[in-house]
């Protein structure tokens, strides 16, 4: 797989933050991390992503290491709810949850999607940025009584606004970005 190109005004945002460690929650096929990998190369961030699937984790690992950022991107097998809680708080500039759509379900009666959210601000350093893909589930989000999968992440966005210690904003974009500055 090819090292993506990234945009000048995310070039200019990620030279702005000079982000150290990211982390990346939904590795699919790698995409995303090699794109992110290849936007802060100048800044030698180190990238962790977590994937559940062991066949998308292992497509993955292929790409990495076809890569020329394969020793700045570490993957994590296994289930995102399990990882967080062992990983480094206040660690990540960055944090990407791409886990909004395909981690759907419930953990102790809790979307899942907002388990993410719980789980993964701790690791945030203050003044780091949490960027959060597909919070508009297709215009689902905002039906008076969204079900599934929506309803997780109506959950989560409404979160986001609220949170004392977020200032957010959400970008109609493809299926939405909500773009997190943590105070």
């Amino acid at each position: 797989m090819p090292d993506p190109i990234t945009s000048p005004a995310i070039e200019r945002y990620i030279e702005e933050i000079s982000p150290q460690r990211l982390l990346e929650l939904g590795a699919c096929s790698g995409y995303s991390a090699l794109w992110f990998a290849a936007a802060t190369a100048p800044f030698g961030t180190t990238i962790e992503t977590i994937e559940l699937d062991p066949q998308r984790a292992d497509i993955t690992e292929q790409h990495f290491g076809q890569s020329e950022h394969a020793g700045r991107i570490t993957l994590l097998r296994g289930n995102a709810l399990d990882i967080l809680p062992t990983l480094e708080r206040d660690a990540y500039d960055v944090i990407f949850n791409d886990l909004l759509r395909s981690g759907a379900g419930e953990t102790g009666g809790v979307p899942n999607q907002v388990r993410f959210l719980e789980l993964s601000l701790p690791l945030l350093r203050s003044g780091g940025t949490l960027l959060s893909d597909n919070v508009l589930c297709g215009g689902q989000v905002a039906e008076p009584a969204p079900a599934g999968t929506a309803a997780g992440i109506a959950e989560y966005n409404r979160r986001l606004m609220i949170h004392p210690d977020l200032e957010t904003s959400i970008v109609p974009i493809r299926d939405g970005v909500a773009i997190s500055l943590k105070r």
